[in-house]
């Protein structure tokens, strides 16, 4: 089997950026996006272009939100 590559994010209301950062690295076997509590339509964008999202409102910095997203990358 090849190797697969996972895309990962952290990011909170980047609803405005989002979209043409999705599409750039649309190439990718996965995309994993971690929300920090969004009050916008972070979510949203982020599912409709295919990505798996999850959240975690407990910002500890940004190493460790980081760490926490990638726990969720099988690539």
């Amino acid at each position: 089997m090849p190797p697969r590559l996972s895309v990962v994010l952290i990011c909170k209301n980047a609803a405005d950026l989002l979209p043409e950062c999705l599409a750039s690295v649309a190439w990718a076997d996965e995309i994993i996006v971690l929300d920090s509590g969004s009050s916008d339509e972070t979510q949203r964008i982020a599912q409709a272009a295919g990505a798996k999202v999850y959240e975690s409102r407990d910002w500890q910095g940004f190493g460790i939100q980081r760490q926490g997203a990638q726990q969720y990358a099988s690539g």
